[in-house]
C-alpha cells in the first residue's frame, strides 16, 4: 500500500508540472482573400528555438507554454492555411520569426496579467538572392480571470495581423517598389535630338554633309584627305511596373564637328561616302551593343556593371571595326573594296530600320 501511494503521488506531481500545450488549429476567418503570395518557408530566429513560446499561469502555477511541434512547422501550417498556394504566379514568401513570446504573472487572487509579443520579417529570393521586403512588430497586454483563458485566440490574432500587414504592404508597393519586381525588361530608345552647334546625331534621314567637317587637321602633313570623329553614349534609368523592373536605355550616336575635318580639294562625293560609312559602322556597333545586353546576364540586383562592361567592349569593337574598314578600303582609295563595303553596310542599316 505504501509503495502504491508513493507512485500515485509522483504521477500527480508530474501532471501538475507538465507544459501547457497551445494548438493553433484552423479557422476559416483567418483566410486572406485574393492573396498575392504564399508561404514558402518559416524560420525560427528566436534566441530560444523549438516548441516553447513562453510561460502561462494555470491553476495558480506557472507553466511552460509550448506548441505541439517546433515553431517553424506550426506556423508554416497555420499561415499556409491562411494564404493557400492557388497558382504558381504567387510570390514565394519567407518569414523569419524573431520573437514570439507569451508571458503571464499573477496579479492577485483569481487575476492574471499577460503580454504577448510578435516580431517577424518578410523576404523572398530572386535569382537565389534574398530580397528583404518589410517587417512587422506588435505586442498586446491583457488581464484575465485565472480560470478563464484563450491563449490560442490571442496568438492567432497576432499571426493574422502580420499577414494582413504584409498583404496591405504588398498592395501599396506592387508596381512601385523594385524589391517586388520579378523580371527585368529592357527598353531601348534611340535619342535623336536636334543637331547642336558641335554635334550631329545619327539619322538615316540626315546624312553627313561637308559643312559638318569644321575641325582642323590634327597632324600637319598627314596623308589622309579627311577624318570624321564618331562615337556613341548611353543614359538609362529604371522604374517598376506591375511585376517588372523596366530598364530604359537611351542611346546617342553622334559625330563631333570640331573634331572632324577635310581638305578642301578632297571634298567630293566619294570621300563623303567613305566618311559616312564610318558613321554607319558606329550605328551598327550600337545595334550589336543592344543585342549583347538583351542576351546577356543582366539581373535586377546588378545590371549597371554588366551594361558598363558591354559598353566598353562595344567601344573597343567600334575602334577595331573602323580600322578594319580603313585598312580594307585603303581609306577609300580602293574603289572596288569601297563599293563592297557600301553595299554591305547599306543592307545592314536597312535591316535595322525595317524592323522598327
Amino acid at each position: 500500500m505504501l509503495i502504491g501511494l508513493f507512485i500515485g503521488l509522483n504521477q500527480f506531481s508530474f501532471a501538475q508540472t507538465s507544459p501547457e500545450v497551445i494548438t493553433l488549429g484552423r479557422d476559416a476567418s483567418s483566410i486572406i482573400r485574393a492573396n498575392k503570395f504564399f508561404i514558402q518557408e518559416v524560420e525560427d530566429k528566436r534566441k530560444i528555438k523549438g516548441a516553447s513560446i513562453g510561460n502561462v499561469i494555470f491553476l495558480g502555477k506557472e507553466k511552460n507554454a509550448v506548441m505541439p511541434n517546433p515553431l517553424e512547422k506550426e506556423l508554416t501550417a497555420y499561415w499556409s492555411y491562411s494564404v493557400p498556394k492557388v497558382n504558381n504566379d504567387l510570390l514565394p514568401l519567407y518569414i523569419s520569426v524573431k520573437d514570439l513570446q507569451l508571458s503571464e504573472r499573477r496579479l492577485g487572487p483569481n487575476r492574471v496579467a499577460g503580454e504577448i509579443k510578435l516580431n517577424v520579417s518578410f523576404r523572398w529570393y530572386r535569382d537565389m538572392v534574398p530580397v528583404d521586403l518589410t517587417t512587422y512588430q506588435t505586442s498586446a497586454t491583457y488581464t484575465r480571470p485565472e480560470k478563464e483563458f484563450d491563449h490560442q485566440k490571442l496568438i492567432r490574432q497576432l499571426l493574422d495581423q502580420s499577414l494582413i500587414h504584409f498583404q496591405k504592404w504588398m498592395g501599396s508597393n506592387m508596381g512601385k517598389n523594385p524589391a517586388l519586381a520579378r523580371n527585368l525588361k529592357i527598353v531601348f530608345k534611340e535619342i535623336v535630338p536636334s543637331d547642336k552647334a558641335d554635334t550631329v546625331f545619327y539619322s538615316v534621314k540626315r546624312p553627313l554633309v561637308w559643312d559638318d567637317f569644321q575641325g582642323q587637321r590634327s597632324r600637319p602633313g598627314s596623308r589622309y584627305a579627311a577624318a570624321v570623329f564618331t562615337s556613341f553614349a548611353y543614359e538609362g534609368y529604371s522604374y517598376p511596373k506591375d511585376d517588372d523592373l523596366i530598364l530604359e536605355i537611351g542611346l546617342k550616336i553622334f559625330m563631333v564637328k570640331s573634331m572632324s575635318w577635310a581638305l578642301s580639294d578632297a571634298k567630293n562625293n566619294g570621300t563623303l561616302r567613305h566618311e559616312q560609312l564610318h558613321f554607319d559602322i558606329t550605328r551598327l556597333v550600337v545595334e550589336r551593343f543592344k543585342k549583347n545586353l538583351e542576351s546577356g546576364e543582366l539581373t535586377i540586383e546588378d545590371y549597371d556593371s554588366e551594361i558598363q562592361y558591354q559598353f566598353l567592349e562595344s567601344f573597343r569593337e567600334m575602334n577595331t571595326e573602323q580600322e578594319n574598314y580603313d585598312r580594307a578600303t585603303n581609306h577609300g582609295l580602293n574603289n572596288a573594296a569601297q563599293a563592297e563595303w557600301e553595299r554591305k553596310i547599306a543592307k545592314e542599316i536597312a535591316d535595322i530600320y525595317s524592323r522598327q
